[in-house]
């Protein structure tokens, strides 16, 4: 085999020299001497495939993936294999061909597959992870062909190697089928060029797009450390993409258009992070928010999967989505949906809604099931716009804990729009409620029920029909720094059973600044503006 790199030594010395540079020893010279080689290489590779010539002045040796020999003869030689379209280096370090550049061919594997395979990686954090382009598996995005089986038959192959990237090229996958994803397995594809439908025959609408392996195993059992990045979903006759009963998983840059229930619906499953999120519609069924945290509580009879031409459940067990984020987000729905992020059933602990949008809602921007228990709700840094209703947490008189609301805007300055309450919450033990402005003709801009030791700071709420502040049963609750604006019947309301210690209340063109028929304990003289 020839060992010529593609460049002549009169040449070399001509770009780098044959002499080392002052206080250079021979190591450091050496090291230049293969830089620049392989970026030569590198720039020649990136030519030959452009103009689609062999180009042999450049020291790649060509030929079948037959007739690579089984070791280089340097550090660095590259080969071509033609049949492949693969380019591999040889690597002295690791002993072995390792890949380069190319994209493959349809019927010759890319890394990651065979010949990787063979050298028996064996875990996605490898340090050399490997990829699967589904293209070179046969695998098309034409929009019309289904590969749902093929996906779910190639997921459960990368499953079994320990597991690694799979990329989903521009195109639209018709996934007639829920492929389920394994562990330490990455879906990855190129944005919103790579689109995922789930056709579904009539009476099956709702089944989920994409799920994971041990969706119907107990707590949380499910396959764990795996991922979905840049990938579109428009499937308007499937549910979206359902981590259930798994662990750690990410959810990155998902663009969601036409769906029946959720784009994203995070079921009895830990560590969950939704971090890129763009919705631009909401759903058609009759469960319509965008995003939604759930629970297969026991006798649920929705959430599954399409297993070929049968309908599997996930198991209800009553494992509650536990420490799962939403941030980075928009929700502009065209269709107006009911809601924006539906936290649905009984049992979500430690959620964290942060850094986000929501707008275009017939009903709340953020909903909670009425009666369904949860424990540390965070929401921080989040907009509700437009909106017939802000943040609704409510009709439940006890069992929930620890609530934060924190640097929120709920406007809607539509009047038509507006109804019943913009910030509405019930039944937590520890609240606190700071930095937060709503605005709009509301009925009551903020009303809360059964609520112990709820503190509120740097509030203002202005525009309601009703009333500013509606403590309205058995709420105690601390006001301070806050401020009640244009409300037609009352700026603070304090009910049967409520006990309200306010300061620093700022009370400006309300009907009246105080309704009693509770306790109020005033700190200090609150002025009239």
């Amino acid at each position: 085999m020839s060992r010529d790199r593609g460049i002549s030594e009169d040449s070399h010395d001509r770009n780098i020299g044959e002499e080392a540079r002052p206080g250079e020893d021979s190591s450091k010279l050496e090291l230049r001497r293969r830089a620049f080689l392989t970026a030569v290489a590198g720039s020649s590779i990136a030519l030959a495939g452009c103009m689609g010539s062999a180009n042999d002045d450049v020291g790649i040796v060509h030929g079948p993936i037959a007739e690579r020999p089984a070791k280089g003869e340097y550090d660095d030689m590259l080969f071509h294999a033609k049949d492949q379209g693969i380019t591999w280096r040889w690597d002295a370090s690791s002993e072995d061909w390792v890949y380069f550049s190319g994209r493959g061919s349809g019927d010759q594997p890319v890394p990651g597959t065979s010949h990787l395979e063979a050298a028996r990686i064996r875990h996605a954090r490898s340090k050399e992870t490997p990829v699967w382009n589904v293209e070179a598996h046969g695998i098309k995005g034409d929009g019309t062909t289904e590969v749902g089986q093929a996906i779910h038959e190639l997921l459960d192959s990368v499953d079994k190697t320990g597991g690694g990237i799979v990329y989903f090229p521009p195109g639209r996958y018709l996934l007639e089928r829920t492929p389920l994803v394994g562990d330490n397995t990455i879906i990855l594809g190129a944005g919103r060029s790579t689109v995922f439908e789930g056709p579904r025959p009539d009476g099956s609408e709702g089944r989920a797009l994409l799920s994971n392996k041990g969706y119907d195993a107990s707590e949380y059992n499910g396959a764990s450390n795996w991922a979905v990045c840049n990938v579109r979903v428009d499937s308007p006759a499937s549910n979206g993409i359902l981590p259930a009963h798994a662990e750690n998983v990410r959810l990155e840059n998902i663009y969601g258009d036409a769906i029946y229930y959720h784009h994203i619906d995070i079921v009895s499953s830990k560590n969950v992070t939704v971090d890129g999120y763009w919705a631009t519609r909401g759903g058609e069924g009759s469960s319509d928010a965008p995003m939604q945290f759930d629970n297969q509580n026991q006798g649920t009879a929705a959430n599954g999967i399409q297993d070929g031409d049968e309908y599997r459940l996930t198991k209800d067990d009553d494992t509650p989505a536990k420490n799962c984020t939403l941030k980075n987000f928009e929700i502009d729905p065209e269709n107006e949906p009911s809601h924006g992020v539906h936290i649905h059933r009984d049992g979500n602990e430690s959620i964290t809604i942060a850094d986000g949008h929501i707008t275009g809602c017939q009903n709340s921007a953020i909903r909670a099931d009425t009666g369904g228990l949860v424990e540390d709700l965070t929401i921080n840094r989040v907009s509700c716009i437009e909106n017939a209703r802000g943040i609704s947490l409510g009709h439940i008189e006890e069992g929930r804990r620890e609530l934060t609301i924190s640097n929120v805007t709920i406007r809607t300055d539509d009047s038509k729009i507006a109804a019943g309450s913009g910030l509405y919450a019930s039944g937590f033990a520890g609240a606190e409620i700071s930095n937060v402005v709503v605005d709009g003709e509301f009925t009551n801009s903020i009303i809360f029920d059964d609520m112990v030791d709820l503190k509120m700071s740097t509030v203002t709420a202005k525009g309601a029909r009703d009333q500013a502040f509606r403590f309205r049963e058995n709420v105690d609750v601390t006001l301070t720094t806050a401020r009640a604006e244009n409300c037609g019947s009352a700026g603070i309301y304090s009910g049967p059973g409520s006990s309200v210690a306010y300061a620093g209340v700022i009370f400006d063109n309300s009907g009246s600044e105080i309704d009693v028929d509770g306790e109020i304990r005033e700190w200090v003289t609150s002025e009239s503006a």
